[in-house]
């Protein structure tokens, strides 16, 4: 991959034509290729991503701040094999940006103004040096291994002539079809009909009774599908509780509000009654 600076390039150094030669990641030695892949994976390396377009084409970049502080992660020293030296300063984490640079798995870039205007993906340009640092943004050149994506596309396409072919199948696929989609269609009945009665009875429920009758209390909580329908019952939480705290509390504000100080006449004839008794013992 290559990027040629010519006239019409709003970067560059006086118009002159440049070419910025970009090395082959895939003959990358496998070490750098676990690198890359730990930076682009966004749950382990914690590096936010975003997009913009090179060369009429959306690509991923980053800067290279994150990049570093991903770098540093214990994270990222577990990925590396014993016998690599560990990244332990800043300098180090840079060092390896330059290296993925060098091998061909990013370019450092320049970022534009946005395409359509806000909320949109950045134009980039590639920088005439390329060099990394903290402050630079860096567009990912490689893309991973693509098996997935083969594989996903392989997969989409026999279903599609799968589906094309239908009228082609054998007759007892055809029924199992029917079968399975009857099926279907009768589970999300049922799932339906159980979340409208279970709604009717708990309306029912808070108007008779104090507390709301709940078929299925777990239905829609965040849990296992099994778990959504255990217990088979349940009630709602009463309200009480907290009208009898807040109760409670303004009463025992009242009473203490209501309860009178202790005067100033009988505090001080204690205190005088004290300095008599001293006064009868000293004599």
């Amino acid at each position: 991959m290559s990027h040629v600076h010519g006239p019409g390039c709003n970067h560059g150094s006086g118009g002159q034509t440049q070419t910025i030669n970009i090395a082959d990641a895939n003959v990358a030695p496998p070490l750098y290729k676990n690198i890359a892949g730990f930076l682009r994976d966004e749950k382990k390396s914690g590096m936010k991503q975003k997009q913009g377009v090179f060369n009429g084409k959306r690509v991923d970049y980053f800067k290279g701040k994150q990049a570093v502080n991903a770098l540093l992660k214990e994270g990222f020293a577990k990925t590396l094999p014993q016998d690599e030296k560990k990244p332990s300063e800043r300098s180090d984490a840079v060092a390896i940006l330059n290296e993925l640079g060098r091998l061909g798995f990013i370019l450092c870039v320049e970022r534009g103004d946005p395409i359509n205007g806000k909320h949109t993906p950045r134009a980039l340009r590639p920088c005439s040096v390329q060099e990394m640092n903290e402050s630079g943004y860096y567009l990912w050149v490689w893309e991973g291994s693509q098996l997935r994506v083969y594989l996903g596309a392989m997969g989409l396409v026999g279903a599609i002539l799968t589906a094309v072919l239908f009228p082609l199948w054998p007759d007892f696929l055809k029924l199992g079809v029917w079968y399975l989609s009857v099926a279907t269609l009768g589970l999300l009945g049922v799932f339906f009909g159980i979340a409208i009665v279970r709604l009717i009875l708990f309306v029912i429920t808070m108007i008779i009774l104090p507390r709301g009758f709940w078929l299925f209390p777990n239905l829609f909580e965040d849990c296992g599908v099994i778990d959504s329908f255990k217990p088979l019952y349940g009630w709602d939480e009463p309200k009480q509780k907290k009208k009898s705290a807040t109760t409670s509390s303004t009463a025992a504000a009242a009473t203490a509000a209501t309860t009178p100080a202790p005067s100033s006449s009988s505090s001080q004839k204690g205190s005088s009654t004290s300095t008599t008794v001293e006064t009868v013992k000293e004599d």
